[in-house]
């Protein structure tokens, strides 16, 4: 940001009021008052958009390997908003209420005619905590409420997760405390259970699950895990679509908001993005995903070699060199800050776009090398010029990721290879 707007949007003598009087005053930083500021903008819309539950996506379906029945993906993507602020506020993965009404009912807004509600919830109902539901048919005020107590059943039964827990063993563990017990959970695998793993691959395919009242069965439907996956990459799939559902576009351009308001004013505070700091690598590094990888040249113009760590702060190495089976090798860079600003690494072209396995991605080209920044949450630059050190998105976890992360990858147009990126990290 230039300091001709920053002097107009706030002068010098009220930031530094702002910064020194007013906000010491009130026991409170610049950084507080601003985010939660937004973030309470943000929660606000998020609400709001009960109203547009209504809405469907009949024509979007996720081409993936855990399909959902057309009428179940419309479901999802009318719920997808609601559901994301049940679990924000519950402080789970935003998946969890939609897989539990999915495992519970198939999605549909209908009451068993044991009373117990969309959910299950045996526990409130049969305890007396809460009173019985009416079956048949119920209202979408219903539905979101049936919703918020699945959500805090899980929660309770799983203290550990948060919002941004993505650690698929977790996960998994999770679903099982709240099928099974918190008991069951601790002693048992939840990989041999089918009410968690069913259908997630060959080796798990018509698992059969005991219960007291079912007895011993062959289950044929699709597992929590599975349906947990399925319904993350079909939300996730949607965000590059011209034609969409409005819950969904709302909440994707809130998500965009937030970033971009919080990285302008982060600009506005002079905070620097760039980083020199080294990542930190093991003494012994073991690849055996490593044989697509060679040497990079060595002559070239300096100025167009990739040269910084693609994120900005406390970068941390979470996996090294893999993905040579989907032809994209690289190292997964994570951060202390979930949030973290992605940089250019290299002076280029950008792109962005989302790939068949629904991640999202941004794409760097000059004329000697190209890199990938895979599965940011939000984009701060589209396509166009873009300079080595430019900010250009917010780390995430869009697409086939297990928490928030970037996977970085390197070509050689010279060489016409790819390239281990530690070579090329400071």
């Amino acid at each position: 940001m230039s300091p001709s707007l920053k002097a107009i949007l706030m002068p010098e003598w009220l930031r530094v009021w702002l910064h020194h009087n007013l906000l010491p005053a009130l026991g409170m930083r610049t950084e507080q008052v601003t985010l939660g500021l937004l973030k309470g903008i943000y929660d606000t819309l998020l609400l709001l958009l009960l109203g547009s539950g209504f809405l469907v996506g009949g024509r979007y379906y996720m081409d993936g390997q855990y399909a959902l029945p057309r009428i179940t993906q419309a479901t999802v993507l009318k719920w997808a908003p609601i559901s994301d602020q049940i679990a924000r506020q519950t402080d789970i993965p935003r998946e969890v209420p939609l897989v539990l009404w999915f495992k519970e009912s198939s999605m549909q807004a209908v009451n068993p005619e044991l009373c117990t509600g969309i959910i299950g919830a045996y526990d409130l109902v049969r305890s007396g905590e809460h009173p019985c539901f009416t079956p048949g048919p119920i209202s979408d005020i219903e539905v979101r409420e049936q919703l918020i107590i699945g959500a805090a059943e899980y929660k309770k039964r799983c203290p550990e997760v948060t919002y941004y827990t993505q650690n698929p063993e977790t996960i998994k563990r999770c679903y099982f405390a709240y099928n099974a017990g918190t008991g069951a959970a601790k002693r048992l695998d939840p990989d041999e259970s089918a009410y968690v793993m069913n259908n997630f691959d060959e080796a798990h395919t018509n698992m059969v699950y005991s219960d007291v009242e079912l007895g011993t069965v062959q289950v044929e439907a699709m597992g929590a895990w599975p349906a947990h996956l399925s319904i993350q990459s079909l939300i996730s799939s949607q965000w590059d679509e011209a034609e969409r559902p409005l819950s969904l576009t709302l909440l994707d351009i809130s998500t965009r908001v937030y970033d971009w308001a919080s990285f302008g004013i982060s600009s506005l505070l002079n905070k620097s993005f760039t980083t020199e700091t080294e990542m930190t690598f093991p003494e012994f590094r073991s690849m055996p995903d490593a044989a697509c990888l060679e040497n990079p040249h060595l002559l070239g113009r300096p100025s167009l070699r990739p040269n910084l760590n693609p994120v900005t702060e406390s970068a941390i190495l979470t996996q090294d060199v893999h993905g040579c089976s989907y032809n994209l090798p690289g190292l997964d860079i994570s951060s202390d800050n979930v949030t973290a600003v992605l940089q250019a690494p290299m002076s280029g072209h950008l792109t962005t776009y989302t790939d068949r396995w629904y991640n999202s991605t941004i794409r760097i080209e000059n004329d000697e090398w190209i890199v990938w920044l895979l599965h940011p949450r939000s984009y701060l630059l589209k396509e166009g010029e873009v300079k080595r050190g430019q900010a250009v998105g917010i780390m995430g976890a869009v697409g086939y990721a297990t928490g928030p992360h970037v996977h970085y990858t390197i070509y050689d147009k010279l060489n016409e290879v790819f390239v281990d990126p530690r070579d090329f990290l400071p």
